[in-house]
């Protein structure tokens, strides 16, 4: 087939498509949103198969997404990032005077009880932003999901133009990275959890020294039950975010997504530096999925072979 004779066959299909969308024929059966009703221009002959070009690393690396911004309290999470600085700072305070304590060969109780009270109310601080973090990530993958679906129904329904393949890639490479941070927030939370059982048991070990009965012996081998279920719990999450890397097909030529969720977070914060370093890791994710997508190719061939589904990609498109 010449190229003259393709596009007469493609303009009187569009042709035909637009007067039945106009007539609305097909109304009864069809639903709103698959009504066909987008505006055909002229297509320029003698295009070459699309390939990809550097927009998916530019999308993919400006900054947070937006489903992530939506979800995410900004606000919320920079005021308990700033409480848990403020405690881990008193923490370390405790823990200079407990060392100082420690230099002249005495054992300060005082000291002692501060640095406890202080690295229980850090944990508290470290497990209240977390949490924030995971409510955001959980908040923002639905949207992303959703938007991932549509647009890979259009590619394997053969709309399989450079505009939506690149979008699919970015969106994809979003969700992946989205859910690494969930896997690795999941394992921070346990190992806090492991931290706080430990400092328990510590500090009931101590009590049983002082006064052994059969209470605290008791007591202290719940604490020490405790303690080694949750280790072995923050054991087991540790390696499951790290198995995601691999699981999800991450591309780990940046160091920032071992800590990813910690980056994300500091980006929705505000933090130019660490929404530098995401866009990076971003725009190499975007290009490692782009890669397992099929080939761009001309929209001319795309609105012959498959003329609803690339309508549908053009207005995804806008």
């Amino acid at each position: 087939m010449t190229t003259r004779s393709r596009a007469r066959t493609f303009h009187q299909t569009a042709k035909a498509l637009r007067a039945a969308a106009d007539m609305r024929i097909d109304d009864a059966v069809a639903s709103p949103d698959l009504l066909i009703a987008d505006r055909i221009e002229d297509i320029a002959l003698g295009m070459d198969a699309l390939t990809p070009t550097d927009d998916v690393e530019q999308d993919a690396g400006i900054g947070v997404s937006e489903a992530l911004a939506q979800a995410a309290d900004a606000a919320m999470l920079e005021g308990l990032h700033a409480e848990l600085r403020w405690s881990e700072s008193k923490l370390a305070q405790a823990s200079e005077r407990l060392a100082e304590a420690q230099d002249m060969r005495r054992k300060d109780l005082v000291s002692l009880a501060v640095m406890r009270r202080e690295l229980r109310s850090c944990f508290a601080c470290e497990r209240a932003y977390i949490d924030a973090q995971q409510t955001a990530f959980e908040r923002a993958l639905p949207a992303l999901r959703s938007r991932e679906s549509e647009l890979s129904e259009l590619v394997e329904g053969g709309a399989r133009v450079a505009h939506v393949i690149e979008e699919l890639a970015a969106v994809r490479a979003e969700r992946k990275l989205l859910e690494l941070a969930l896997g690795q927030t999941a394992a921070q939370v346990a190992r806090i959890g492991d931290a706080e059982a430990t400092l328990e048991y510590e500090v009931a070990s101590e009590a049983y020294d002082l006064e052994p009965d059969g209470r605290t012996m008791r007591e202290l081998a719940r604490l020490r039950s405790e303690s080694t279920r949750l280790r072995r719990a923050a054991v087991r999450e540790r390696g499951a975010a790290r198995g995601l890397l691999e699981e999800l097909g991450i591309d780990t030529t940046f160091g920032e997504v071992t800590a990813i969720a910690a980056f994300m977070a500091s980006e929705l914060e505000g933090d130019t530096r660490s929404a530098e370093r995401m866009s990076r890791v971003r725009a190499a994710q975007a290009r490692h999925e782009l890669a397992a997508l099929p080939e761009p190719e001309a929209s001319w061939k795309a609105g012959l072979r498959h003329p609803v589904n690339y309508l549908r990609a053009r207005r995804v498109g806008q």
